[in-house]
């Protein structure tokens, strides 16, 4: 099961020029048919201010129109329905010029009041949209007026203005992040015909390529062509399908049954037993067989405010060196996770995924890990958290209490204690490493995602135990820009610190497993690192 994002006739002219247009650009690729897709869960929710888990917004990156979007699903940030942004007043307000040429599914056109009153809605108090926390934080967005809404006190946002094609909106404070919080579902053009503070269940007007046509909840949601989006500027997306069908609180075999048949195209929730019959049978990333990563890594947690790790570079180096990825990530199951050697996970905005750029390695290098750590083993006593549910996490503590041993403590001096410690564990604690720790992005903003990790460096005033002011310094630039320069500065910073510093040791990616029938397109499936899942409008059938 995937996790953490209108029914209108089609017109009775103009929709032949659309497809004959459409498919002349489509190069090979077949245009039309209904991708049906089978779900154990129950449905999600489809208000654009209220869906907050990715299988909703893996819909909703087909139905909506954003100012700001990722071209092509990927991690490029590239304008959409505003041809231009400009930034005044110390970075505290943002000015958005709105194309023309984008309508909804009912055939109204798109303007600057659309996404002022996305905004309006989310931060609605009766509504309670989850989203309201991203544009009412004192230390991150804050829109000026938003937490008056979300409080109660007024339904506009007052720091939100509309003067004609122009969309203003005044931050409290500057956050060089805001452009990241707004490709965010949350805030798609939205039409007013949705009520202010209750949410819809059923069909809607959107204004993305496709809309959602049908919502029987639990039982099955469709979207279709939207008749009004035509390709122009800012509206240059594949659209292949017809449609796309979920079928919710279906059975897990029954639907690994039906997508065998080609009566189902996509199955993402594999019976665990089938999964690496399958894989010998079709291979992996090939045909119908696919594993991407989501955008979640797994770790070992280093507590540097404790002695051992405190200031100690070279030991936290040594470990990284030492510990063995493939290892760790087996007990998860067959292609359930995959080595991962630094903070950002595979396909997040900014993360370098060339194998050459790896600070670590898949496989432990004892001989260079024990020449890191030689002299810098302090007290040569260690605690090891491991979490003791399950199969997965004892089996992880055990291989990194082998893997502590190769490197060189005596196994007497490590000693294991059994209880879950998160990234939020407050130090000071009687505890050295945490052994199964996860991590997975809220926003698509690097800065946010290993914030956790480096959270001493942000702060010159308050040094922990990475302390390193250099590095401070680079974090800090790199919070101040916007856009595509923000992401390349922190993936590079990724690298960097997690070599030079090693605040953790990055272990594992947490994936996906996808199962498809015959009758897709292998060459169609593009995924989407923001969203963690395959870019609709580009998926095809054979």
């Amino acid at each position: 099961m995937r996790r953490l994002w209108l029914s209108l006739a089609m017109l009775a002219t103009g929709v032949g020029l659309l497809v004959s247009a459409e498919l002349a650009g489509a190069s090979g690729t077949k245009y039309g048919g209904i991708f049906r897709v089978g779900s154990t869960g129950a449905s999600v929710q489809v208000d654009p201010q209220i869906g907050y888990i990715t299988t909703a917004w893996w819909l909703e990156y087909a139905t909506a129109a954003k100012l700001y979007n990722w071209k092509d699903g990927g991690n490029t940030l590239v304008p959409e329905v505003a041809s231009s942004f400009g930034i005044s007043n110390h970075g505290r307000t943002y000015t958005f010029t709105i194309r023309r040429g984008f309508r909804f599914s009912d055939g109204s056109p798109v303007t600057a009041r659309n996404f002022a009153y996305a905004i309006d809605r989310v931060a609605n108090h009766d509504l309670g949209s989850p989203g309201a926390q991203f544009i009412t934080d004192p230390n991150g967005t804050d829109i000026v007026g938003a937490l008056a809404v979300n409080g109660g006190d007024a339904k506009h946002v007052s720091g939100v203005v509309v003067k004609g094609r122009r969309l203003i909106i005044r931050l409290v404070k500057a956050d060089p992040s805001f452009l990241f919080k707004l490709t965010m579902p949350f805030f798609q053009a939205t039409s007013t015909a949705l009520p202010l503070t209750h949410e819809v269940a059923g069909s809607y007007p959107s204004a993305g390529p496709y809309f959602y046509s049908r919502n029987d909840v639990n039982v099955e949601t469709s979207i279709r062509r939207n008749p009004f989006w035509t390709r122009g500027p800012g509206r240059t997306r594949p659209r292949n399908l017809t449609g796309l069908d979920i079928h919710w609180n279906l059975n897990q075999q029954a639907i690994f049954d039906e997508v065998q048949a080609n009566q189902l195209d996509e199955d993402a929730d594999l019976p665990p037993d089938l999964i690496q019959s399958v894989a010998n049978e079709y291979g992996v990333n090939r045909t119908r067989f696919w594993v991407k990563p989501q955008n979640c890594i797994g770790f070992l947690l280093f507590n540097t405010a404790n002695p051992l790790f405190h200031k100690n570079v070279p030991l936290r180096k040594a470990i990284n060196w030492a510990v063995d990825r493939t290892d760790y990530a087996a007990p998860a199951g067959p292609y359930a996770g995959s080595p991962w050697t630094h903070l950002l996970p595979p396909g997040f905005p900014g993360s370098i995924s060339a194998k050459r750029l790896q600070p670590y390695s898949p496989r432990a290098n004892i001989p260079r890990a024990k020449k890191l750590a030689a002299g810098h083993f302090r007290s040569g006593k260690i605690v090891v958290l491991g979490r003791p549910s399950g199969v997965i996490n004892p089996n992880q503590a055990s291989l990194i209490r082998r893997d502590l041993i190769r490197l060189g403590f005596k196994p007497q001096n490590v000693t294991m204690k059994w209880m879950y410690c998160d990234i939020s564990c407050i130090p000071p604690a009687d505890w050295d490493i945490s052994a199964s720790t996860g991590w997975c992005a809220d926003t698509s903003d690097p800065h946010d995602f290993f914030f956790p990790f480096l959270h001493d460096l942000w702060d010159p005033t308050k040094p922990g135990g990475l302390d390193s002011s250099a590095y401070g310094k680079k974090l800090r630039a790199a919070s101040k820009l916007v856009g595509n320069a923000r992401l390349r500065a922190f993936g590079k910073l990724d690298l960097e610190i997690t070599e030079n510093l090693a605040p953790a040791a990055p272990m594992r990616t947490y994936n996906n497993r996808y199962f498809f029938s015959n009758r897709v397109d292998p060459s169609s499936l593009r995924y989407s690192g923001a969203y963690q899942d395959w870019d609709i409008p580009a998926l095809a059938l054979k």
